[in-house]
């Protein structure tokens, strides 16, 4: 990894599974270390919320009903995230939820072959496929994290495993 080399780490958090972002992070990774700038937000989506998704981050739709709209929001990652690779745990999961809002959004999605995905690094490193398993094992602290899943979070652990794994 070259100092200038630029990458932003994504996470979301969704109403529905693979659909209906309620929470995004984005953090940026620049040579070889993680950025003190980031996106975080959180969005209201167009959906009930399924009780699998809620048992996973508990974000209720009242923690985000005065929240933006995804549309409203987009703009501002498409201007963080640049031109750069997406590094993502999981990226089927990120790459098909954004591919949703931005259709909604009316937005050109960013193409398959910008996303790098992190748990195929730790699969084929022989961790397992869960992020904070393949943290854990792979030796990043994970002791200060709360049960639920929160994307901020999860875009920095994602961001280590990169860090530690990648052979980029």
């Amino acid at each position: 990894m070259k100092p200038e080399d630029r990458y932003v780490v994504i996470d979301v958090e969704t109403a529905q599974s693979y659909d209906h972002i309620i929470e995004i992070a984005a953090v940026e990774v620049i040579g070889g270390t993680i950025s003190p700038r980031s996106f975080v937000r959180r969005v209201k989506p167009r959906s009930v919320m399924s009780p699998f998704c809620y048992a996973v981050h508990r974000i209720s739709l009242a923690d985000v009903k005065d929240e933006p709209h995804f549309e409203h929001v987009v703009s501002d990652l498409i201007d963080f995230v640049g031109d750069v690779t997406i590094v993502a745990h999981n990226y089927a999961y990120e790459y098909n939820t954004l591919r949703r809002e931005f259709e909604r959004a009316e937005q050109p999605i960013y193409p398959r072959d910008r996303f790098f995905c992190t748990m195929a690094l730790a699969k084929r490193s022989g961790l397992p496929g869960k992020l904070r398993q393949a943290c854990s094992q792979a030796g990043i602290n994970i002791a200060h994290l709360r049960a639920q899943h929160d994307a901020l979070n999860d875009a920095l652990l994602a961001a280590h495993l990169f860090l530690k794994l990648s052979p980029i």
